[in-house]
């Protein structure tokens, strides 16, 4: 009887750990997972390592929520609602923005909701709207208010300057008496509804600021205005003296324009933030076995497999499982020209798919994807006041009590020359020119559309500071490797001991496996090379980063209890490591060829060495000349030896300080000076500078602790950041100095009797107008890459 054949094996269908899709080839990690294909198992390590950051929870029993506010005319506006907030019982804190119109709020969900402190914040005259509640489009309505309001004012106008004609040219008759009596109801009549419409926010705000002990803008204009028209009913009563009906509807008129005029500027100024959060796509194809599946982008999560079809825009970061095609990355990066990407390579959320059939697997969800966290960023930039604002405001603090002073002083002297009606409108007009609109448009204003400007050109600046402190700067220090070098490196040799019996593979396959744990891109350069020889990597035991120096780790592929130290001949001989005179040879002669040297040894002597070459970047010459041209003095700070150090003087022309340690850096930084480095490894030198400038190779652009990231690795971005900080700051001294000026002419016409109440509001616009035009010119200095963004 022959024997049974045996059975052939029977495939099945096996779901992806990460994205549930079912296979009949699995791939396995060493974890035993299955995965449906290698970017599954590349994006599921990502995530094992913590690459995805969880959202942070709450406090137990505590509840944030951030509210759209609608109605503040001015910072005391924001302050009074914040001031409520925080007295209302069970809100833990609360911080409310008068540039986002947003409050921030922390409170005990046990004594309160969010629907409760939004009926507070309304209960103040306010509006509010919860984060799944559509705002109320205060910009419509306000637009509405001041149509009706210039009709109303017109009426005025025209029939006051009726009754003006007829006393100046002597056409006053006792019979036209009765008609003109009616004209005068009739004004009062037409300037009630301007009043109610644009006069109550207008004393609201200014009552706000009385609360808060600073009386500001709206206080002047509440006081001038209220005061013209109750003197007016008066007279009106009385059957004599003049009537200023017209003027109290001009002038809250006038300053209604130019908060319309602010709201425009406040629109355009935020733009950046809001133009890159609009870009994420609302809904996604999710992938599954049962076919393709439409969800909201919100509900998305990490290690879902996503289809992304020609035309439209990632809705996530990740890798590409399948697919290849150009993308169009202008979005983050300001690059006008598209990017080819292929199976394995990284996307990024909000970026256009040209013409590629994608299937992604998600990284990174929401805030989580680069767009998230440079929305952030802006977001939290346009909350941060720069020195200069800080000053501006302080000066405009000043100016309101100083008007309230000098408009009572003048009072006091024309009602003793001409009367008290006479003194009332002299110090009116002293108010309404002393008001500090214009003081207070001047800086922000230009700062925050110079910080949408370097959005728009793949620069992200944490804060409007950076733009005042870069224009001050001396001095730009450069970081070496992945900065002034163009990775990735490349390995061009492997020496080890001839006298000992590692082999060159297994001296490769210990320092790969070692180096494999660090984020350096020497170490990169490295393992990419081991890998492309098939050599298997294995964790080492233990690791440890020494910053400037190396590594120092353990590994099972020699002996355990060998400390293994690879790094720089300066970490050589701290760890007593002997050099055998082959490699010390071997090695000299790979730095006079220009190469960077990688040591490695264990048990008391240096195993071999790897040379590795790196490249000035094609643009490094150009931007050197080009800072240089600017006045600026360029130097490159390195931790590599004194030699290669050397090369690099040669190659660019400038001063190179060679063998540094992290603390030497910082103490090479002068007084007004840049510093531009990868953001990682530089991150102490980074932060101690004046300005800190992180070229942006990873995807946590919010870890660095640089002050501007550039989001395209690009070194041109530096002279032309270098611009427009300094444009930015001659629009600010411009601003402030026209300010300045006007104030000084101004309240020396109205004290003198010379400025009518009418011209001073025309004044009091015109120089909030010609203030936001020269600030509005931001807007057309020119993008780094020359294409203007179509809106």
């Amino acid at each position: 009887m022959s024997p049974t054949a045996p059975a052939p094996t029977k495939r099945t269908l096996v779901a992806c750990s990460l994205c549930g899709l079912t296979t009949l080839h699995p791939l396995a990690n060493d974890a035993g997972d299955v995965f449906c294909c290698p970017s599954c198992r590349e994006v599921a390590a990502l995530l094992a390592e913590g690459a995805v950051a969880a959202p942070a929870r709450s406090m137990e029993g505590s509840g944030n929520v951030t509210l759209t506010l609608g109605g503040m005319w001015c910072s005391s506006c924001a302050w009074l609602v914040n001031e409520q907030l925080k007295r209302t019982r069970g809100v833990v804190r609360a911080e409310t923005s008068f540039i986002q119109q947003q409050a921030s709020i922390t409170f005990d969900s046990s004594m309160t909701n969010a629907q409760s402190l939004k009926k507070r914040v309304r209960s103040l005259g306010y509006q509010a709207a919860l984060p799944n509640e559509k705002p109320r489009d205060e910009e419509e309505s306000f637009y509405t208010r001041l149509l009706i309001g210039g009709v109303m004012v017109l009426h005025d106008m025209i029939v006051g300057a009726g009754i003006y004609a007829r006393e100046i040219f002597g056409w006053q008759t006792a019979a036209s008496e009765p008609l003109v009596h009616f004209f005068q109801v009739m004004m009062l009549v037409s300037s009630i509804p301007v009043l109610v419409l644009l006069g109550l926010p207008i004393l609201r705000a200014g009552y706000a600021s009385l609360l808060r002990g600073q009386p500001n803008l709206h206080t002047l204009i509440a006081i001038g205005s209220f005061s013209a028209f109750a003197l007016s009913i008066r007279n009106l009563a009385a059957g004599h003296g003049g009537l200023y009906f017209d003027t109290a509807t001009m002038l809250i008129f006038l300053v209604s324009v130019g908060r319309w005029l602010e709201m425009q500027a406040h629109k355009s100024s935020s733009q950046a933030v809001t133009k890159l959060l609009e870009q994420i796509p609302g809904t996604a194809s999710v992938v599954t076995d049962t076919g393709d599946q439409t969800v909201s982008v919100a509900e998305l999560r990490a290690g879902q497999r996503i289809r992304v079809r020609p035309g439209e825009r990632f809705p996530v970061d990740g890798l590409a499982a399948r697919g290849e095609g150009d993308v169009d990355e202008s979005l983050l990066t300001g690059e006008p020209n598209p990017v080819t990407r292929r199976e394995g390579g990284t996307v990024r959320a909000g970026t256009i798919n040209l013409d590629g059939s994608f299937e992604v697997i998600a990284t990174a969800v929401g805030e989580a994807t680069v767009a998230g966290q440079i929305g952030r960023l802006l977001h939290e930039a346009l909350w941060a006041r720069s020195p200069l604002e800080r000053m501006a405001d302080t000066l405009s603090a000043w100016m309101t009590p100083l008007a309230l002073a000098l408009a009572t002083i003048a009072f006091l002297i024309w009602n003793y020359i001409d009367g008290a009606e006479k003194g009332l409108l002299v110090a009116l007009s002293v108010l309404l020119i002393a008001c500090p609109c214009a003081l207070g448009l001047a800086t922000p204003l230009t700062l925050w559309l110079s910080l949408g400007r370097a959005a728009k050109s793949g620069a992200i600046l944490r804060s409007t500071a950076a733009l005042e402190q870069l224009a001050k700067v001396d001095n730009v220090f450069f970081d070496k490797t992945g900065t002034l070098s163009q990775l990735p490196m490349k390995v061009q040799g492997i020496a080890s001991d001839q006298l000992s019996v590692i082999s060159d593979q297994l001296f490769l396959q210990v320092v790969a496996s070692i180096e494999n744990e660090s984020e350096h891109p020497l170490a990169k350069a490295i393992v990419e090379y081991a890998k492309s020889q098939n050599i298997e990597l294995l964790k080492p035991e233990s690791f440890k980063s020494i910053p400037a120096m190396g590594v120092i780790a353990q590994s099972s592929i020699v002996n355990r209890q060998s400390s293994i130290a690879i790094g720089s001949s300066r970490l050589m001989q701290s760890q007593n490591l002997v050099i055998p005179e082959t490699i010390i040879h071997q090695s000299e002669a790979w730095k006079n060829a220009g190469l960077v040297v990688v040591y490695a040894g264990w048990d008391g002597q240096v195993r071999g060495i790897i040379g590795l070459g790196e490249t000035v970047r094609a643009e490094a010459r150009e931007v050197v000349s080009q800072l240089q041209a600017r006045g600026l003095a360029p130097s490159v700070l390195t931790g590599d030896e004194s030699s290669a150090g050397g090369r690099w003087q040669k190659l660019l022309g400038i001063p190179v300080h060679a063998a540094l340690t992290p603390d030497e850096k910082m103490n090479r930084l002068a007084e007004h000076a840049a510093m531009v480095g990868d953001g990682i490894n530089d991150g102490p030198a980074l932060a101690a500078a004046t300005v800190g400038i992180a070229m942006n190779h990873g995807a946590d652009v919010a870890r660095t602790a640089a002050d501007i990231l550039l989001m395209r690795d690009d070194l041109k971005a530096i002279p032309w950041l270098f611009d427009l900080a300094r444009a930015a700051m001659k629009r600010v001294k411009q601003n402030l100095g026209w300010a300045f000026v006007y104030n000084i002419i101004g309240i020396g016409l109205a004290m003198a009797g010379l400025l009518q109440p009418v011209f001073a509001a025309f004044a009091m616009v015109a120089s909030s107008i010609f203030v936001t035009t020269n600030a509005m010119k931001m807007n057309k200095f020119p993008l780094l890459y020359g294409k203007e963004e179509e809106e």
